[in-house]
């Protein structure tokens, strides 16, 4: 079983000189990003997919980009105590301060660099950053770790996509309106289907993909139960610009999201991730 450690503060991101992250972060949408990567893991079967288990057991150096409070670097560095692991976050105040001694956790905006040499780690993850980045940032942030691979490395990525399958009256409108307050700060809803592209326009090669198409409603049992509650929590903390991209009334706003949360009980929507890898030659 992995480590359990883990931050519980009262949380609030402040928006970086050139970030973009749109959810007010507390202890609510802590446990939803905790309980996300436990989501992924049980469906993957696996913190990762990449072809780096027999490396890992060995000891290799791995990067985690936006780790938070570091739930998957710790999860991953208890399997694999050998290997070493580093963490980056771009809020200082959500860096972990008890860790295992295989791990360190740094303060960094990835937008304004990164503070290693070129060829530093063998394994680089990142996911769910779909809220994080514009299109040109994330394209940015993908040529900057295929320099920090060393050869032979591997790059794995995971990203949600924004528009649901089979989505009803309310979630569509709830949707369509994010992708809109998205694209509107040059962001991409459906950056997933971007990744391919990106890693091979950096040259790394072997790359695969596995897209799992996730289920969001109780319907489809306990996974769908949890990932819909997820939804509707990473979507409540977005009520107020919504309300505002809309203009439509708080009230309204709140009609509309108890809706919302109504289809995730009756209707069997599904959510696509697409995780890949490629590999530094």
């Amino acid at each position: 079983m992995g480590n359990t450690f883990s931050i519980k503060k009262k949380l609030f991101f402040k928006k970086s000189k050139d970030g973009n992250y749109i959810i007010k972060v507390d202890e609510l949408q802590i446990d939803r990003l905790q309980q996300l990567h436990h989501i992924l893991k049980i469906c993957c079967n696996s913190n990762f997919i990449s072809p780096i288990s027999q490396d890992l057991v060995r000891g290799i150096d791995v990067l985690d980009v936006g780790s938070g409070t570091g739930t998957w670097v710790f999860d991953v560095s208890s399997d694999y105590p050998k290997s070493r692991f580093t963490g980056i976050e771009i809020q200082s105040f959500m860096l972990p301060t008890i860790r295992p001694s295989n791990t360190r956790f740094i303060y960094n905006d990835i937008l304004e660099g990164i503070p290693f040499n070129h060829n530093s780690f063998d394994f680089i993850h990142m996911r769910c950053m779909v809220l994080c980045f514009t299109d040109l940032q994330y394209d940015k942030v993908i040529r900057n770790l295929v320099d920090l691979l060393r050869p032979n490395g591997f790059l794995e990525l995971c990203e949600p996509n924004l528009y649901f399958k089979n989505m009803g009256p309310a979630t569509k409108r709830v949707m369509d309106e994010l992708s809109r307050l998205l694209r509107a700060r040059s962001m991409n809803p459906s950056i997933n289907d971007r990744l391919h592209g990106y890693l091979k326009k950096y040259g790394l090669q072997e790359i695969q993909q596995n897209d799992i198409t996730l289920p969001l409603s109780e319907l489809d049992g306990e996974i769908g139960s949890l990932l819909g509650q997820n939804m509707i929590n990473a979507v409540s903390a977005l009520k107020n610009l919504l309300a505002k991209q809309m203009n439509i009334t708080n009230s309204e706003m709140n009609q509309l999201f108890d809706e919302f949360i109504t289809e995730t009980k009756l209707i069997r929507m599904y959510c696509k991730y697409t995780m890949i890898y490629g590999k530094k030659i």
